[in-house]
């Protein structure tokens, strides 16, 4: 934010960010009476704040000036690249309302490398003071993302979140059985049995980001296997699948309307939420499920009947092996019971 003077005609303007953290230019005269008058301006968005936007736009389009980059600006080469490789609509469209609404207007005025560790806690915590920790530690690991983003591509110098860490969820208690599960399945409406068994047979993310997003072209027939990526990790992985299970599929594949395994009146589907909900009522299930649910009940079923942990791993697309046993192994109380089990008594 400075008073320039165009080249070209003479006059003056200044350059600034409104409410939103976009910047933009207002144009003066020329000679004494512009600088004037645009050095008024600049000085009272200084002592000010923010001036309004005269319409809604996107996050930015612009780049930095002056070698400096602002949040906004950030947000928008970031929310573009992931955009591109692939993350889902949903969690960009909450990553740049997050931003718009709590974030943005505060440091419209300011560069990234002068917003402090501190200030970025105090406006989360007052803004999300009604949610629990876990969703404020959400919004916050969305914008460490982001910060870290733009030191790894050398547009800023550091990451103000570099300190922060989140804090350890503690896993949830799926009380969800296979039987139980096929009892919602034989309920459900044909499209959401569909979506179940698949996910059952993949178990594979239940939203946007695998289950829906998954191709006819995905399958591979001669060999048996479907495709999945993911785009939480960035990695694709091969999931073999049953004679039964691709029988199934070459019979599905007969009635598709789309290019997507799971589809709904020749639409792809986004979400399942209140059909599922519906569907365990009238299985009359005694507690809460969600769709998630059957991806860690086929991780806890594998376990339990014995399948390695690393395969396993590799099912779910995890990271690491140790990513699959802090989040799994802890639901195995027979695999522990019949471990000690081995243990020689002292007493023989």
């Amino acid at each position: 934010m400075s008073v320039h003077m165009r080249k070209n005609n003479g006059t003056y303007y200044v350059a600034y960010r409104n409410a939103e953290g976009n910047q933009t230019t207002k144009t003066f005269g020329k000679g004494r009476e512009g600088r004037r008058a645009a050095q008024k301006f600049d000085k009272q968005v200084k002592d000010h704040g923010p001036v309004p936007p005269s319409t809604p736009e996107a996050i930015s389009e612009v780049v930095a000036v002056a070698d400096k980059i602002y949040l906004d600006q950030l947000a928008q080469i970031y929310i573009n690249t992931r955009k591109v490789e692939g993350t889902t609509v949903k969690t960009l469209n909450e990553i740049r309302s997050f931003l718009k609404k709590h974030l943005i207007p505060v440091f419209a005025q300011r560069p990234i490398d002068e917003i402090r560790y501190d200030e970025i806690l105090t406006i989360v915590g007052k803004a999300y003071a009604d949610h629990s920790p876990v969703t404020r530690g959400r919004y916050l690991s969305y914008l460490k993302t982001v910060f870290q983003f733009g030191v790894k591509q050398d547009l800023i110098e550091k990451n103000p979140l570099r300190h922060w860490k989140k804090a350890k969820e503690h896993p949830r208690d799926t009380k969800l059985t296979v039987a139980d599960l096929m009892k919602i399945k034989a309920v459900a409406a044909p499209h959401l049995a569909w979506a179940i068994e698949v996910a059952w047979n993949l178990g594979v993310r239940t939203g946007e980001s695998e289950l829906f997003a998954l191709k006819w072209a995905d399958v591979d027939w001669a060999q048996s296997t479907v495709k999945v990526f993911a785009t939480k990790t960035q990695s694709a992985r091969v999931i073999p699948i049953s004679p039964e299970f691709m029988a199934r599929l070459r019979e599905m594949q007969g009635r598709a309307k789309t290019e997507y395994l799971i589809e709904y009146a020749g639409r792809p589907v986004k979400q399942f939420r209140m059909s599922f909900r519906s569907a365990c009522k009238r299985a009359e299930i005694p507690y809460h499920v969600v769709l998630y649910d059957i991806r860690h009940l086929f991780a806890t079923t594998l376990l339990q009947e014995g399948g390695d942990l690393s395969a396993v791993s590799k099912l779910m697309g995890h990271s690491s092996v140790h990513m699959t046993a802090n989040q799994y192994y802890h639901l195995l109380g027979d695999e522990k019971r019949r471990t000690i089990a081995k243990l020689p008594s002292l007493n023989a």
